[in-house]
């Protein structure tokens, strides 16, 4: 009995699949039946267009304008006006205006004023105003929503692209959200991504969890990891920053190619020793740096982050303002960090080396006494459970070389 229920269902798609007919030429108020071409209407089910229709199994028709029901599969020779439902798979040779179901596959030439809801995969010859699914979404023109699971497919996105894995698409306008990666020549809006997004022409904003790639971007690039770009007209934000040229870059290593880079040598009131690489564009700039304490055994690992601003420059003079954090330890157990706001004015003695010498206001904490015998001068200071802190003021002086 079970073989001859697999036969006769694959002999219904089979039909189904092979039939070519023109669109309908008649209407009916119903059409009901089991399999094609047992129906109501029988052979030439594909000339008449239904108010209602109910298949156990799969149906066949000219067209729908009302609701249309299948246990497994649907196919309308020309347009749908309404709902078309299914158990696995709807097929529309036309437009869809209204709603498809189904539990596996939706396909239609044309769903601008449709929604497309289905478990596995809509796939939409030409436009789409909306598409769901579990897996992959297709669509020539979305002018709505398209979501995914896994991932989404068109030419251009005008509205919201969202898929778990991957959104694919030419052009976006508006918003382009993937768990893993976006990819499109040109976004105007936003493209959001886990790991990666990645266009030609950003006019927006561009957010990954790691990295963001783009030739020009108008706004601002935002990433976990890297930004890389050719021109940004805006902001690049993150722990490394790569561009041909840039306004504005915010993060501990910044290559931009006519921007700055220095790499220098300080030294502050703690004798804390510093080697130093600062890099940016020719205002905002980062700081990444590696040291020890020179007299403190047990500080012996030094780091140092943090953002510059140069504030003033000449052929002569420069005047940078830097907000640093400098964090010393011997990985067993003693501690010291200091946060810094320093003023650092620098003369010239080359276009390439610049000596720098200036005052600094500072928080430390410590949790061992014996690193602060050399505090500067004392504002304000704690002592509690043998841990350390305190507001002083102090200096930091240097040699910066450019290159």
């Amino acid at each position: 009995m079970k073989t001859l229920e697999l036969k006769i269902t694959f002999l219904s798609f089979l039909f189904l699949g092979i039939i070519s007919v023109s669109y309908a030429q008649e209407k009916s108020p119903a059409h009901l039946g089991l399999f094609y071409p047992v129906s109501t209407h029988g052979t030439t089910a594909a000339d008449y267009t239904n108010d209602f229709s109910l298949h156990l199994l799969t149906g066949l028709s000219g067209g729908e304008t009302g609701a249309a029901i299948y246990g497994l599969a649907g196919i309308v020779k020309g347009n749908v006006h309404g709902a078309q439902i299914s158990g696995l798979w709807n097929s529309v040779t036309g437009k869809v205006t209204g709603v498809q179901v189904a539990g596996l596959l939706n396909q239609s030439a044309d769903a601008t004023q449709a929604a497309q809801i289905a478990g596995l995969s809509n796939i939409n010859r030409g436009n789409a105003a909306f598409q769901a699914s579990g897996i992959f979404n297709k669509a020539t023109i979305v002018n709505g929503a398209q979501i995914a699971g896994i991932s989404n497919l068109a030419d251009s996105i005008d509205g919201i692209q969202v898929a778990g894995i991957a959104s694919i698409t030419n052009y976006v306008n508006g918003l382009q959200v993937a768990g893993i990666a976006n990819i499109s020549p040109a976004i105007v809006g936003a493209q959001i991504a886990g790991i990666a997004s990645v266009s030609k022409n950003v006019d927006g904003i561009q957010i990954s969890g790691i990295s963001n790639v783009a030739d020009r971007v108008e706004g601002t690039q935002i990433a976990g990891l890297v930004n890389r770009a050719k021109t940004v007209k805006g902001l690049q934000i993150g722990l490394i920053n790569i561009a041909d040229s840039a306004d504005l870059t915010i993060g501990l290593i910044n290559m931009v190619k006519n921007g700055d880079k220095r790499l220098g040598l300080s030294i502050d009131e703690n004798l804390n020793a510093f080697l130093t690489f600062r890099s940016g564009g020719k205002k905002l700039y980062g700081i990444l740096g590696v040291g020890t304490n020179l007299e403190v055994e047990g500080l012996r690992y030094g780091f140092e982050g943090g953002l510059g601003l140069n504030l003033y420059e000449s052929k002569v003079f420069r005047f940078d303002v830097e907000g640093v954090n400098k964090y010393l330890t011997d990985f067993e157990g003693n501690d010291f960090s200091k946060f810094s706001l320093q003023l650092l004015p620098a003369l010239k003695i080359s276009e390439r080396i610049h000596l720098f010498a200036g005052p600094s206001l500072s928080y430390m904490h410590a949790n061992d006494l014996e690193a602060v015998e050399r505090t500067g001068l004392t504002i304000w200071d704690d002592t509690s459970r043998e841990n350390y802190q305190a507001v002083l003021l102090g200096f930091t002086t240097g040699l910066n070389v450019r290159f």
